[in-house]
């Protein structure tokens, strides 16, 4: 199994959360469960660092060929998954952004020049520029999730 395939099913599990956790009423958001804090399991430690160094490693790789520009100051599992996204520009642009450049930007975790402009409208609506910030169109992320399997089929080859 290469570095990729190995890293593929932690990036679809956190994709997954992000996508169902966008979907859920407002009102099921207020009454959810608090996180456990329960620390991971020895062996799932130690596979998530293997996933993080191979998804390090291959976001450095879709940088480099100019796939990747992220706006958030953590690590995209998302973006680099489906081969790399432009969040910069899609955020400068206004067409939107994938599910876990939401979650970052919504939680204050952008990139310190996105952030100075980032704010809440008095809906709590996040606004980038004064603009409200959407997610991506579900033709979008169905287009990226293909993007996704096709590069999980290369990879198995």
């Amino acid at each position: 199994m290469n570095k990729l395939s190995s890293a593929v099913p932690v990036c679809v599990a956190f994709a997954a959360g992000c996508l169902v956790g966008q979907s859920l009423p407002e009102e099921q958001l207020l009454q959810a469960a608090p996180q456990q804090s329960e620390r991971l399991s020895d062996d799932a430690a130690v596979a998530y660092k293997r996933a993080v160094i191979s998804m390090n490693e291959l976001e450095d790789i879709l940088t480099s060929e100019g796939r990747h520009n992220p706006a958030s100051e953590d690590q995209n599992y998302f973006a680099v998954s489906v081969g790399g996204i432009d969040a910069l520009r899609d955020l400068e642009e206004g067409r939107g952004v994938d599910p876990e450049t939401f979650a970052a930007l919504y939680a204050e975790r952008g990139l310190p020049d996105i952030a100075e402009d980032i704010d809440f409208d008095s809906e709590g609506r996040l606004r980038y520029k004064g603009n409200v910030v959407r997610m991506y169109s579900r033709e979008r992320l169905k287009k990226l999730f293909r993007q996704r399997d096709e590069a999980r089929s290369r990879s198995d080859r």
